[in-house]
């Protein structure tokens, strides 16, 4: 079922990307990530979307107060209603996720989860990025968080790309050739 759904909004997706893939740009991506975040931390919303009692304008109309709170475009807009009126309303958020992620396909951008165990600068930001963009071909996102398990560390990670130096890490590896020696793993 999880595979079907994720097919059926790549499909969107890449239709929506040829007929608006012109009108695209990094604004509206961010925009679009917003909505995303609003739409996972709101699952209810679908709920209420999928209630056969309330009728079709007044869905139309919440779907229309969320584009106007979050000041997106027609075509995205669109894509809302289209999915509204097909039925599939609930997959609006992995649509979004895969226009993002097959639009930044499109460009040669990609998005880069930065970890780090403690706050860091600008400065440091910097630097991580020019290293990213070093061992990187194609154009660069990250986005930082802290995470404090990592323990005097830093972890680096895209779709396809893992990088991590941490004392978080050094213990996972002792405990795996623990595990080894003992017969465990």
């Amino acid at each position: 079922m999880e595979l079907q759904t994720s097919l059926i909004s790549k499909k969107y997706a890449a239709a929506f990307l040829n007929v608006f893939s012109d009108k695209i740009s990094d604004e509206n991506l961010e925009k679009w990530i917003s909505l995303e975040k609003f739409l996972k931390k709101n699952k209810l919303f679908y709920v209420y979307l999928q209630v056969p009692t309330i009728s079709y304008f007044t869905k139309k109309k919440a779907l229309l107060r969320i584009a106007q709170a979050l000041k997106l475009e027609k075509p995205i807009t669109k894509m809302m209603f289209l999915l509204l009126d097909h039925g599939r309303i609930e997959i609006l958020h992995q649509v979004l996720n895969k226009i993002i992620l097959l639009y930044r396909r499109k460009i040669n951008t990609k998005l880069f989860k930065v970890t780090t165990s403690h706050d860091i600068t600008f400065e440091e930001k910097e630097k991580i990025i020019n290293f990213i963009k070093s061992i990187s071909n194609g154009g660069v996102l990250a986005e930082f968080e802290k995470d404090e398990k990592l323990i005097c560390g830093l972890r680096i990670q895209s779709l396809t790309f893992l990088w991590e130096r941490s004392i978080e890490k050094q213990l996972r590896s002792v405990k795996r050739s623990v595990f080894k020696q003992v017969g465990l793993w």
